[in-house]
């Protein structure tokens, strides 16, 4: 091969790729919240002491605080606490919220 013909090859080659990024969506990350991110069953609560989750078998859920103070839940005694406006997923038998609002959804086992 040619270098003339070598160059050709590396140019188009070059403009087929950045006709394919031009043509490429952007990808969406799911949101991290709760009520965004789940399809059915998500809701939100702010009743202290309310329980989330009691059974025999864990189960696992995403909470997010819903206000600038942040949450607080118990999952299997252990206190969680949920910054302001952030997420984090517990997996436990009894999930009670201690004070805050929060918006949950049930994860995927």
């Amino acid at each position: 091969m040619t270098a003339a013909r070598i160059l050709a090859t590396l140019a188009s080659a070059a403009l087929a790729l950045l006709a394919a990024g031009a043509q490429a969506q952007p990808v969406q990350q799911p949101s991290p919240y709760a009520v965004e991110g789940c399809a059915s069953g998500c809701f939100a609560l702010k009743e202290r002491g309310a329980a989330i989750y009691t059974g025999a078998d864990a189960a696992s859920y995403r909470i997010c605080s819903r206000s600038n103070l942040g949450a607080e839940v118990s999952v299997d005694s252990a206190i969680v606490r949920i910054s302001n406006r952030d997420c984090t997923d517990v997996n436990g038998r009894a999930i009670v919220l201690n004070s805050g609002e929060i918006a949950l959804g049930r994860l995927p086992r």
